[in-house]
């Protein structure tokens, strides 16, 4: 029963992801008519601590864009760049992750590329290098942002087993110095790749027949940041600040007359509700607009995942939980490396890693890993550039306009193929080890 369990939710998986977008939910649903009405499998509870937060952090990022507050973050990132033309290689993908870090999204980067390929341009660096390195970073940073779906959903599966030593402290202790380093490898590792633009004969054909823009004689009129975008970011961020340090000083937690204390996804989902309120009220914001965002709509995009596809796949584990630990525990535990590989190659198949985690996180606690390899694990699910079908991996190919970002003939041989490479493996590294000492 288990392989006829297993081969039908990974063709529900598969067929989600050849339709696209929230089909993957709504086939997930298909899955559980099949699980539960013919196979007669009991079907487990959706996985509604990780929907709540996720809704809790998309309101108070989606408040904050309302506001104004991500375009000037990007304001603020194109400063940084600006001042540093030079270093773009490297400092590109360090600001695009930690844009991604603060704000809990990988889409800020769409708002940073323009400004990439055109400060690369002006220098005369390749703008393949810093693009490539930024879009890979983008992502890595969504398994160090303690408010991203992601690490939402794996604290929540944690907190829900007996690894009582990962919690949002320790897993941002192992994950934030891991990624990071990880990303500012996969920038050098692209520090001289390709030709430089004044020996590229394709950019020369397009200086020639006019298609690049002079930046140099481009004039921009500066809009001034609103109060209110300041007023926003600050109440975010300090948000965000408090929730990291409850998670470090437990002893603030309120504590109840059964001896429990709040757990810690309920501290932030409570954070990042009253942020959301704070912004509205303090920046006198119709909260409609919130419906409006990007932010809202991609986030409840994976709102959505989280109930159909996950539900399935929590269904399928529950009910083969001892063939599991009894017939796959031994040889994974063996061979750790088999299960961060499977996490990299469903993250690379659903190019998403809120879902990736929801999908593999409960297998590595089903199958006993110990912490640092599932935590080690889960930074792998940032493989969505393997196969750059992602929007951002397409995105920025249309944002390099010198034409140096590329996809190649054989589809794997692509820009961000080297650097996404040295990100995951040197992030996964670096895990295992903060992870052996930490958890």
């Amino acid at each position: 029963m288990f392989w006829i369990e297993l081969i039908i939710v990974l063709a529900i998986i598969f067929w989600g992801v050849r339709k696209g977008g929230t089909f993957l939910a709504m086939a997930g649903g298909v899955g559980m008519l099949i699980m539960t009405f013919v196979l007669h499998v009991k079907p487990s509870d959706p996985p509604i601590t990780v929907i709540l937060i996720m809704i809790a952090v998309i309101c108070a990022a989606s408040t904050m864009q309302a506001c104004g507050g991500l375009e000037f973050m990007v304001k603020i990132a194109e400063k940084i760049l600006r001042k540093n033309p030079q270093m773009i290689t490297v400092l590109a993908p360090v600001v695009s992750y930690l844009f991604t870090f603060m704000c809990g999204t990988g889409h800020i980067v769409y708002s940073l590329l323009p400004v990439i390929n055109e400060i690369s341009i002006e220098t005369g660096v390749r703008p393949e290098r810093p693009i490539s390195a930024s879009i890979v970073s983008s992502q890595q940073a969504i398994t160090a942002c303690p408010i991203a779906a992601a690490t939402v959903a794996i604290l929540a599966f944690m907190a829900d087993s007996s690894y009582t030593s990962v919690n949002l402290f320790t897993l941002l202790l192992v994950c934030v110095p891991a990624t990071l380093i990880g990303t500012v490898a996969a920038a050098f590792s692209v520090i001289k790749k390709g030709k430089e633009l004044a020996d590229d004969p394709e950019f020369q054909a397009r200086v020639a027949a006019g298609l690049i823009e002079d930046f140099s004689k481009k004039t921009v009129e500066e809009k001034p940041a609103t109060k209110n975008a300041k007023i926003s970011v600050a109440i975010f961020l300090s948000a965000m600040v408090v929730i990291v340090l409850l998670g470090a000083f437990n002893s603030f937690i309120p504590k109840f007359a059964d001896d429990s204390a709040l757990p810690m996804t309920s501290v932030i989902e409570i954070f990042m509700l009253v942020a959301a309120a704070i912004m509205v009220i303090a920046c006198r914001l119709d909260s409609d607009k919130i419906l409006d965002q990007p932010v809202f709509r991609t986030g409840m995009f994976a709102v959505v995942l989280a109930f159909g596809l996950c539900w399935l796949v929590n269904t399928f584990i529950g009910d083969q939980a001892s063939f599991i630990t009894g017939n796959m525990s031994a040889l994974t535990n063996k061979y750790p490396w088999i299960y961060i590989i499977a996490v990299f190659i469903v993250g690379a198949i659903t190019t998403s890693q809120s879902s990736t985690t929801m999908i593999m996180v409960p297998i590595g606690i089903a199958l006993g890993l110990p912490a640092n390899i599932i935590v080690a694990g889960w930074i792998a699910c940032s493989s969505n550039y393997f196969i750059p079908a992602s929007g951002q991996c397409v995105a920025a190919l249309a944002f390099d306009s010198a034409g140096t970002t590329k996809i190649g003939k054989f589809v794997l041989n692509h820009s961000y193929m080297v650097p996404g490479l040295v990100c995951t493996v040197v992030s996964v590294l670096v895990a295992i080890g903060l992870g052996a000492i930490v958890f």
